[in-house]
Parts: structure tokens; sequence; C-alpha cells
């Protein structure tokens, strides 16, 4: 675009010698060359794109990574929408530890390719490492929604720190689900899964490297038992549940790992874990939660009804314990306080399967079915947007 204006003023210069004699061409053509290779010399025209992708390729390729680096910089600069030079610059950044550059550049990717996996994973890591921690839980779990394009390190990678953000946010029970599908994806035990599962399991909002050294022995202890649980291998889940038990008999947490894990098979020992957990902690809500449910199972509903109260009454603002409590008012035969309930639920995660099919049995019950129709139909929407 420069040197074509260049030689535009050239010839709007030359033209008046053109026009009266051959001598005033030959002096106008040669000024011009002569001023034409002035400016060459003082400013050299860039290369072209298409010579910058070569280049980039091959100072890729032969990893050289610094001189890669600038030539993809100057590659976007010229084409923006070059969706394949941002990401080979953002993984460059990356590689080099260059996060919050990596950052950027991955934010420009995503924005032209947004159902890339691998793209927001990685954006999710540099955040990580630049301490945004709120953005990069988001990107992160973004990225386990869309998948990793069949790229098992940057999904090893993400799902780890996926699950230590979501324990750190306090979101344990989802945090320990995405460790142990990640467990259940590695060949071999990974010590560094089962700490984050050890501090999962019980619920410290910490990052691994924050967790006291004197505790480490029982993260570990908890985390093995929670894993061999994850992958499925019964009798030594069993037996580590039991060591930890028998080790830990009044820390808080081990009692309801260990109920939860027998509810399954062994109900009636489940719950008498679950119980001895509310002995050493009162509030715990999800113990709470649990026992009411399983005396909602076993038919028992006036039963679950004060553990399920007592679980509102801690926390007021958790669809988890509102529709808990609702369900078990309706299997009580109270529909107005059930559907209170439920509704409440509702309000807080209207997408909620669970409390919405609930509703529409309350409604029912109450004769309004206009109502119930609604909230089955949106059960069917739900249920179907489920993996």
């Amino acid at each position: 675009m420069v040197r074509r204006y260049k030689i535009q003023a050239g010839l709007k210069r030359a033209t008046p010698f053109c026009v009266y004699s051959k001598k005033g061409f030959v002096i106008a053509l040669v000024s011009f060359l002569a001023l034409m290779a002035g400016e060459t010399q003082r400013a050299p025209a860039p290369p072209g794109f298409a010579q910058i992708v070569r280049q980039a390729s091959q100072a890729r390729d032969a990893n050289r990574m610094v001189e890669a680096v600038r030539l993809y910089r100057q590659g976007v600069q010229l084409k923006p929408s070059w969706t394949e030079g941002w990401w080979y610059l953002a993984t460059l950044l990356y590689d080099q530890d260059r996060y919050a550059e990596g950052r950027d550049a991955f934010r420009r990717y995503v924005s032209l390719d947004a159902k890339s996996g691998p793209g927001w994973a990685l954006l999710g890591l540099c955040e990580f490492q630049t301490h945004d921690y709120e953005h990069a839980l988001a990107h992160l779990g973004k990225a386990d929604v869309l998948g990793y394009g069949g790229d098992e390190q940057i999904r090893r990678v993400a799902r780890y720190h996926l699950g230590i953000l979501l324990t750190r946010s306090g979101q344990f029970d989802l945090a320990t689900r995405k460790l142990i599908l990640e467990a259940n994806a590695e060949p071999a035990e990974n010590a560094s899964i089962i700490e984050a599962l050890g501090i999962a399991g019980l619920r410290k909002p910490l990052f691994p490297a924050e967790s006291p050294t004197e505790e480490r022995e029982l993260i570990m202890q908890t985390g093995r038992a929670v894993y061999l649980a994850g992958v499925r291998r019964a009798a030594d889940a069993a037996q580590a549940f039991q060591q930890l038990v028998s080790a830990y008999p009044t820390t808080a947490n081990v009692h309801y790992l260990y109920g939860s894990y027998l509810l399954s098979g062994e109900p009636d020992r489940g719950l008498a874990e679950l119980k001895r957990e509310l002995e050493i902690s009162p509030r715990h809500v999800p113990a709470l939660v649990d026992v009411a449910l399983e005396y909602l199972k076993s038919g028992d509903a006036p039963g679950g009804i004060p553990y399920a109260a007592k679980a509102v009454e801690i926390e007021p603002g958790s669809f988890v314990t509102r529709c808990a409590l609702g369900r078990l008012w309706l299997e009580s035969g109270d529909v107005p306080k059930a559907i209170a309930e439920l509704e409440m639920a509702r309000k807080l995660a209207p997408d909620s399967p669970q409390t919405r099919v609930a509703l529409a049995t309350a409604y029912a019950k109450a004769g309004r079915k206009l109502d119930s129709a609604r909230e089955r139909e949106a059960f069917l929407k739900l249920k179907k947007q489920i993996p």
C-alpha cells in the first residue's frame, strides 16, 4: 500500500516533462528511478502476509521460539482475523511461561473460535497463573463442557486445575466429581489427584500448596480412600475408609465420607456414620441433607423433616436444602408447605430438574393442573440438556 502511493506520487511529479519532450520523459524517468532507489534503501517494504506465515512456521518447526513469536505477532497485526496465528502465538507464549501475554492472545483466539475447548482451557490456565481465579474457574469449566479435542495433555492439566479451583471456591462435591473423572482417565494412581481429592473430601477451601504440613498424612489418606471409591475398587476402598475412620475418629468430614460411601450398599451403616458425623459437626449441612433424604428413601418422611429443617435454617439460600425439605413435606402430606419450599428452591435454581419434577407433583396434588403441566414440561426440557 505504501509503495503504490509512492509510485503514484513520482509519476504525478514526472507528468509535465512527459508532455513536452522525449528528453523530458527520459529525465523524468531517471529522476523517478533514482527517487525509488533512495526510498527502498531508507524504508524496505515489510514482507507480505504469506511470507510471514511461511517464516513463522519455519521458525516454530526449528524451535526458534523467540523469532516465531515475533513473526506471529507481525502476522496477526497484518491480519487480525488469522485464527491459526493467534493460536500459535498464544501457545508459544504459554510454553515460555509468559502467561499474561498468553492470556491476552488466547482471549483473541477464543473470540474467533468460541467452540475451541483447548483454547478456553489454556486461557483458563493462563488466568490461573496470573491469579485471576474467578475467570480461570469459569473458562476451565467452559472447556470441560466443550471438550479438549482429544488432547490428553491439555485435559489432564486443565481438569486438575478445575478441580482445585472448585475446591477453593467451596464447591467440594463438584470438585470431587471432576477429579474422579480425571482419575478414571489416568492409567495409574496420580499423587497430585489423590492430594486434591483429600482436600476436597475434607471440605477445605484451599489449594494444595496452602494445606498445612501437619495435615499431610490426613489429606493423603482421605484422598486415597476417595480415589479408590471413585475408581470402583470396592474392597480396597472399604479397607481404606475403615483405616481412615480408625486413625481419625473425631476429625470432621471423615465419618461423612465413609457414610456417603456406604449408603448405596449398606444404607443402615451409612446412616449411622452420617449421624456420627453430626455428633462431631452438628452444622454439617451435606450430612443433614443426606440423613433427611435417607429417611425419605426408607419411607419415613416425617423422620427426615427435622434434619432438613435444620439444614434450611443453616443455609436458607441453598436450593438443595429447600428442595429436600419440600420433598419431605410433600411425602408427609403437607402440600402447602411443600409448595412453598419447592417454589423457593426453583427461584434459587431454576435449572434444577429435580426441583421441577417435585414441584409438578406438588401442584398436581394441590389440583393446579396447568401449573403442574408447566413444571413437568420444564423438567423434560432440562432433562434433555443433561449429558
